[in-house]
């Protein structure tokens, strides 16, 4: 009995020290306190313990700490922003939204390091305060506490192309303070060469609550597009933005089109690194300059005005780690060397709102960023592009048309737009960036921050004879004189240059190693870009 009597006692014991020493759920989520955007990866710890985690790649986070260190300092570290400690009593008993204060340590850094070289004034501050201009890539309409649209793009004002000669553009986009779910964007353009007028127009309805712009992580965004622009089906991808840098469509010279387009679409991304995007679109496009749409019946010569399309699409993107960085416009991806892989399926639909040809167009794109220890980087994209119907040349697969995403992925330069047709296409592009390797030994040069820049590009393709017109000449558009069929052996360019010029540009030598034979074949030619 007196057994019996002391188990119950012991288990009684148990049960209100388990009750009393019960944890306390910690849960919330980190933010910017300047842009009030997440911050991802912030380290949160009880002070003097190894209580604690680290938040996930949108600021959220979630621990428990026992009632005995409820008494204690929750301290949240990250870098670029400074330590912040918190009282856990005090705490709010629902989330918690932590501010993390941003430390100014680059721009700090930047203006001591002008200050040792003697550029705090003069020349020196004024370059520097013009490439954080550029960089910055858009002004506030207004008070910048509380203006409700930006002016930009400002690196996309002056450019200039073949067809248009100089472009001016202009552009606003709307902020959260217009609405945190309703956005609106868009553009003009104006060619002095050709003397007309572009434009671009988008709103956006975002279902998720946005601190400042519409593309902040994660994008949960119902779109509607109507853009009336160039289009080089050689230079471009269908759906790439029409932002092009500096000198724009330079391999095009006549092989680019007017088009104009409308669109909805639905982009959704998840934390877990997943994305996808469904579409529908209706294009025109309509031959320039020296570009003919002649589409061949028999012996008859029928030239098109315009090539009318309707498709419907889906794009999946899967990134195996994916967290940014964001800072109004700005979205930083932390993750360079997590691979990137693309999937696409897209239907031309014949009949339906004007399409004037049925086709199935599958992509699928890897991209992946190696670090080479202190050496530099290596950064590879490999793409697969097929076209399983017969169509006219402006919907075949050409080298430049890609995915861009966060790693260098630079166009082919050598090569003419529409200089290699084909319906089954594959790429390889690689390009080397030094980090502590050559021009890292030398004073100057590693003081101004230069590194070495290495590349190498190539294409192959075949072309069935469905859409050869020489073979299958039946409703297809004569090919451009231009235009070539790959044989034996890829295309292939390589860069040898100097990146990260004031931050900013980049300077190299590209040479042409294939298909030299070409008529008025660009063998070799300095390039300047932009490396944003």
């Amino acid at each position: 009995m007196k057994k019996a009597v002391l188990l119950c006692l012991i288990s009684l014991a148990s049960v209100c020290a388990s009750v009393f020493a019960q944890d306390t759920l910690v849960k919330g989520v980190v933010i910017d306190a300047k842009y009030r955007t997440p911050v991802p990866y912030a380290a949160l710890f009880v002070q003097g313990t190894p209580v604690g985690t680290v938040a996930n790649n949108i600021g959220e986070f979630s621990f428990t700490i026992p009632d005995s260190l409820t008494n204690r300092q929750l301290l949240v570290v990250r870098e670029r922003f400074e330590l912040i400690s918190l009282s856990l009593d005090n705490r709010d008993p629902d989330e918690l939204i932590i501010a993390l204060q941003p430390d100014d340590f680059a721009e700090r850094s930047q203006t001591l390091r002008d200050s040792l070289l003697g550029n705090s004034s003069g020349f020196g501050a004024f370059l520097t305060k013009a490439v954080k201009f550029v960089t910055n890539d858009w002004i506030p309409l207004g008070n910048p506490e509380t203006n409700r649209f930006d002016f930009g793009r400002i690196q996309t004002i002056p450019t200039y192309n073949p067809m248009e000669g100089i472009r001016l553009r202009a552009g606003i986009a709307s902020n959260s303070r217009l609405s945190p779910h309703f956005f609106v964007r868009g553009y003009a353009a104006y060619g002095f060469k050709d003397q007309r007028f572009k434009y671009r127009g988008e709103a956006i309805y975002s279902f998720t609550e946005k601190a400042y712009h519409e593309d902040e992580f994660p994008k949960n965004n119902l779109r509607w597009v109507y853009e009336n622009d160039l289009y080089s089906p050689g230079e471009m991808h269908p759906y790439a933005l029409n932002d092009l840098l500096l000198i724009t469509y330079k391999r095009s010279f006549n092989e680019a089109t007017y088009r104009n387009f409308a669109e909805i679409n639905y982009e959704r991304e998840y934390k877990n690194g997943l994305a996808h995007t469904f579409r529908v679109r209706r294009s025109r496009l309509v031959p320039q300059g020296e570009l003919q749409f002649d589409r061949q019946y028999d012996d008859m010569v029928i030239p098109d005005d315009a090539l009318r399309t309707t498709d419907v699409g889906v794009l999946l993107r899967y990134s195996v780690r994916e967290a940014y960085d964001q800072q109004k416009r700005k979205r930083i991806s932390l993750e360079m060397t997590s691979p990137v892989f693309f999937l696409s399926y897209t239907i031309g639909v014949k009949g339906f709102m004007g399409g004037e040809v049925p086709y199935h167009r599958t992509e699928f794109s890897a991209q992946k960023r190696f670090l080479l220890g202190r050496a530099g980087r290596l950064d590879a994209v490999g793409e697969v592009m097929k076209i399983w119907d017969k169509v006219p040349f402006p919907l075949l697969v050409y080298p430049n048309q890609r995915y861009r995403y966060h790693i260098e992925n630079n166009f082919f330069f050598l090569n003419r737009a529409l200089e290699f047709v084909a319906d089954e296409q594959y790429t390889l592009r690689m390009t080397f960036v030094g980090n502590d390797f050559l021009l890292a030994k030398m004073a100057l040069t590693d003081q101004l921050q230069l590194k070495e820049l290495i590349s190498l590009r190539a294409s192959y393709g075949r072309l069935s004879d469905k859409n050869n017109p020489a073979l299958s000449p039946e409703g297809l558009y004569r090919f451009p004189s231009v235009s070539y069929l790959y044989d034996a052996v890829p295309y292939v360019e390589g860069t040898i240059g100097i990146t990260n010029i004031l931050g900013l540009l980049r300077v190299e030598y590209v040479h042409r190693f294939t298909y030299r034979h070409h008529p008025d074949a660009l063998l070799g030619a300095f390039r300047v870009d932009v490396t944003l």
